[in-house]
């Protein structure tokens, strides 16, 4: 039994790296036990910084751990749990999480990488006392390096561990080995990809208008496309989001805003499938500004009151177009439910005597989808030049929706964006000056 709970040195010594490849298909039973079996193994590494591993709080959470573990073994034969760029794959199945889990997740990657831990392979049952000498790893006075076997005096038996640093040597080699020229053809590919995209739905648009309207189906393989090329091209991605023409802004603005939507769903964890269907009503969310006046549309001015109530029907010609469309399907039916919703308020913002948001009651229950959308749509809509403003640059646009605007987004979806856009929601004002305001 000696010979099953030990730390790899190479990621590709047994297997060639096919262990690096991540790709099996969906399994709602392994889902729900891999998010059991990161969620133990995060509470014990956070109680083990605080308490002795022999104290007798740690009983019942590593019997809790080690019946899940068992479960995954009865069930597949083996467990391989690996961290891996900010995500757990168990068994080479991506762990889905909520966003409210991904800053647990987050430090329990940073303890594991401190210990150059990045995973565990099982293929027998296991007690809890070697699940003890494992979390020993992770106590607060542990300086001891981590050998193949685990902690001296604390050997581990069962397990294999997989080392951290060879799984980032094995990345590491694989991106220096890619040739200049490959990268640049990926960044060709994802440039293809978004002028398909802006082609498409400026074809869409014109049909719109001259009453031959085009199937909103016909876009799922341009955004299959998009979600596709956003794995791997996430940098590129993004940048492509500052390319706008203004004379079609309608056009540039809702291909842009699906973009960040799908990246954004990324980053909150969300299936393929998800990310499409984000995508795809991102794409759309606005179709019906298209049908409002050209001099409207480009007025530098302030809006007469008549003016503002055809602007603020828009949503509405939105929602009319996809209820005209001829095969309504499921996806319609997400893309209304989230049109209806992604421009309302997210919230009510109880403010202190100076002005400063102190927290935000929600007002109901919105769509994820909605958030999504919502989101992306107005970090687009203020980084973008129009008749009556210039552009926001980035840093001004996040800290407007984070003081003046936050009540408008759930705050956990926005702390999210912001990271994904490399500005996080901490320290964007200095201490004196806590709001700032538009015009």
């Amino acid at each position: 039994m000696a010979e099953s709970f030990k730390i790899s040195k190479s990621e590709g010594e047994a297997g060639g790296g096919e262990n690096l490849e991540f790709g099996r298909s969906y399994s709602e039973k392994l889902q729900t036990a891999g998010r059991q079996l990161v969620s133990s193994l995060y509470m014990l590494v956070r109680s083990v910084k605080l308490y002795d591993p022999d104290n007798a709080i740690f009983n019942k959470p590593l019997t809790a751990m080690q019946d899940t573990i068992n479960l995954i073994i009865a069930m597949e034969g083996k467990l391989e749990l690996q961290g891996l760029r900010d995500s757990f794959y168990l068994n080479n199945m991506l762990i889905k999480v909520d966003v409210n889990s991904l800053d647990n997740l987050r430090y329990l990657q940073a303890e594991m990488q401190a210990k150059d831990v990045g995973g565990f392979t099982l293929v027998r049952p296991i007690g809890p006392q070697e699940l003890k000498n494992f979390i020993s790893i992770f106590a607060k006075d542990q300086q001891n390096q981590v050998e193949e076997d685990g902690l001296a005096g604390k050997k581990l038996v069962q397990m294999k561990v997989t080392k951290f640093s060879s799984i980032k040597e094995k990345l590491d080699k694989d991106n220096l080995a890619e040739p200049d020229e490959q990268k640049v053809d990926r960044k060709k590919y994802a440039m293809t990809c978004y002028a398909r995209a802006v082609f498409f739905l400026r074809t869409y648009l014109e049909k719109m208008k001259e009453g031959k309207p085009l199937s909103a189906a016909k876009a799922g393989r341009v955004i299959q496309d998009l979600v596709d090329v956003s794995y791997e091209q996430r940098t590129h991605f993004l940048g492509m989001t500052s390319m706008r023409e203004e004379g079609e802004y309608h056009v540039f603005h809702q291909v842009n805003t699906a973009l960040m939507a799908i990246v954004f769903a990324n980053e909150l964890q969300l299936t393929k499938p998800q990310m499409k269907d984000v995508g795809l009503i991102a794409l759309f969310h606005e179709t019906g500004a298209a049908n409002l006046p050209e001099e409207l549309l480009k007025k530098p001015g302030a809006l007469s009151p008549e003016e503002k109530s055809k602007v603020q029907k828009a949503p509405l010609e939105t929602i009319k177009q996809i209820l005209a469309e001829k095969n309504f399907s499921k996806a319609s039916l997400m893309r209304l439910v989230a049109t209806s919703e992604y421009k309302q308020e997210f919230g009510t913002a109880v403010k202190d005597s100076r002005g400063n948001i102190q927290m935000i009651i929600p007002k109901g229950q919105m769509s994820v989808y909605a958030k999504i959308v919502g989101i992306c749509c107005v970090y687009d809509a203020l980084t973008s030049k129009r008749p009556y403003r210039d552009a926001y640059g980035p840093e001004i646009a996040l800290t407007l929706m984070w003081s003046e605007m936050r009540h408008k987004f759930d705050p956990e979806f926005l702390k999210v964006f912001m990271k994904v856009m490399a500005i996080q929601p901490v320290r964007v004002l200095s201490k004196n000056r806590q709001t700032v305001s538009i015009g």
